[in-house]
């Protein structure tokens, strides 16, 4: 499972729809690309509107930061997530009225296990879990318009699948004869069975739930939370026409946060009443700073090649999707052909993660750095007390590294090196024997045990168990930047950086003395970032255990 590595350059061609004529795109030398661009793909809005046309498209760009906008996102849209959600809330509604039947049978003194009941609660499970399945209940596509799913679909189908599915379970119980015999519980309403009170009791508490669910959505979407943040590069013809679909037709789930064009001189001041500010740099900026923005469109005509090229070197390293905006956008398609309407867009750089993804990554780091903590605590402890008896100063070594969307955090490490000897930018690599270490570290460094206190970094979020390590600021190759040698080396913060990685687990660790380590590692990394899954990820930690086996360039 090795990179594709082209020697030349990444080139990328995209029809010209006026000279007919092929356009490439050199993003550097070495790049790594995990396939063939995909085609003309549909911006994926996770709330479709309600098409008011006068409603306002967003707040001003230049106000974002003030009303908070900046600040962690906490409401999951993406619609896998979603339905992910979705789904545990109907389970644990579904759950919970089994703990209520079997609270109210007991309160009345009935000896639970002697009655069909447990068995006939498995049944009704195994058909809910079915019935949901074979509705689609909480499948992407439809969750992510739930403005167009009427009350009926959203609450009532649910609540009579639930319904359904015990009411089948009932059906094969009594045809199993396993039936509860009314005499032998006195929870009854009138002659009715104990089954059809589960049944009734399940679908009424769904209906309930999805109830305040479709209430809370309502009210989110109302408040902008749930729809997609794009800002848009091109306030020209194209730009402009784009604004006036949005208003149009999208105006409850896109939110444009800003507009950017670097020839302000030939566009108006504001669009639909957005102020368009400056160039590539003030957009790049707000995308870093601002971690909710999901997309950036670029508005520009094909024929503006070398524009488009420059745009594309220069966001690649953007931890969102970037698309380019047809030149048809305000073209009417007639319903029949496009049902959901939504705008197409050519996607020319997607985000390594889906939201669902990222939980899932998240959790998993959470899970198992907490764990790997308190197993190997007296290592850790054991390794703290050799390092403060054998030399003078701290027993941690904070070195300031580069993370996530090119953010910088403070990265634990245990001491190797004598305290007077510590060089927080890097500026000259470890080498073998090299005189700066001490006894202790030596050892630490053979054996990795150095990098275990950065388990901490990942409870703390700056970091994950796998991805791409992170480099010190000022680490330089032969007396230049790691960036001035490799183009693309900003991608590698596409993802949060990790303890091992996929070039780690490829014995590419240790000093980067030559450029073609560096292009190396870096093709590596990017490999892992287009491929990423969560697979992937335990395959690598699989890998990285042999590698502890039989280090590789660890000094």
């Amino acid at each position: 499972m090795a990179p594709v590595i082209f020697n030349d350059r990444l080139q990328i061609v995209m029809k010209n729809t006026k000279k007919r004529a092929p356009v490439t795109a050199s993003l550097g030398k070495g790049s790594a690309v995990q396939g063939r661009m995909t085609g003309v793909a549909m911006l994926q809005l996770h709330i479709a509107p309600n098409l008011r046309s006068n409603q306002a498209i967003a707040a001003p760009a230049n106000d974002v930061r003030g009303n908070g906008f900046s600040s962690v996102r906490l409401i999951p849209r993406d619609p896998k997530l979603g339905g992910v959600l979705l789904a545990i809330c109907d389970i644990s509604v579904f759950f919970a009225t089994m703990v209520a039947i079997t609270g109210a049978l007991l309160s009345v003194g009935t000896d639970i296990l002697q009655t069909n009941l447990p068995h006939f609660f498995v049944t009704s499970a195994l058909s809910f879990f079915l019935a949901h399945a074979f509705a689609q209940s909480y499948k992407a596509e439809s969750l992510s318009r739930i403005s167009k799913i009427s009350r009926t679909e959203f609450i009532l189908k649910p609540a009579m699948l639930t319904g359904v599915a015990a009411a089948i379970a009932f059906g094969l119980e009594t045809l199993l004869g396993r039936s509860i015999p009314l005499n032998e519980t006195r929870l009854l309403l009138g002659q009715i069975p104990l089954e059809v009170h589960f049944a009734l009791f399940a679908a009424l508490a769904v209906a309930l739930e999805r109830g305040a669910a479709y209430a809370l959505l309502s009210r989110l979407q109302a408040a902008g939370y749930l729809a997609t943040n794009i800002v848009l590069f091109g306030a020209d013809a194209i730009g402009q026409r784009l604004m006036r679909v949005v208003r149009d037709d999208y105006a409850d789930s896109v939110q444009v946060r800003g507009i950017f064009d670097d020839r302000l001189q030939r566009v108006p001041l504001d669009l639909h009443g957005i102020p368009v500010r400056g160039g590539i740099d003030q957009l790049v900026d707000l995308v870093q700073n601002t971690p909710t923005i999901d997309k950036v469109l670029v508005a520009l005509p094909m024929g503006a090649e070398d524009r488009i090229l420059h745009l594309l070197a220069r966001l690649r390293h953007l931890p969102v999707d970037v698309a380019l905006v047809p030149e048809f956008i305000g073209v009417r398609v007639d319903k029949q052909v496009i049902r959901d309407a939504h705008p197409p867009f050519l996607n020319l750089s997607r985000r390594p993660q889906s939201g669902l993804d990222r939980v899932v990554k998240r959790s998993f780091d959470m899970v198992a750095a907490a764990a790997a903590l308190i197993v190997l605590s007296p290592l850790l402890l054991t390794s703290a007390l050799a390092i403060k008896v054998s030399s003078p100063g701290p027993v941690f070594f904070r070195q300031p590294r580069m993370g996530f969307n090119n953010r910088k955090f403070n990265v634990l490490k245990f001491r190797s090196m004598y305290s007077d000897c510590a060089d927080l930018e890097a500026r000259q690599q470890t080498r073998r024997d090299d005189a700066r270490i001490t006894r202790v570290g030596a050892l630490l460094r053979k054996t990795s045990i150095d990098e275990l206190p950065q388990l901490i970094n990942v409870l703390k979020g700056d970091m994950s168990l796998v991805g791409p390590r992170p480099h010190a600021l000022g680490m330089q190759v032969g007396n230049r930047l790691c960036d001035e040698i490799v183009r693309e080396y900003a991608v590698r913060h596409r993802m949060k950086p990790g303890i091992t990685g996929w070039a780690q687990v490829h014995g590419l660790r240790g000093a980067v003395d030559v450029p073609e380590v560096l292009e190396a590692r870096v093709h590596h990394d990017i490999f892992y970032i287009d491929n990423w899954s969560f697979i992937f990820d335990l395959r690598i930690l699989l890998m990285t255990v042999i590698e502890l086996v039989r280090p590789r360039n660890a000094f």
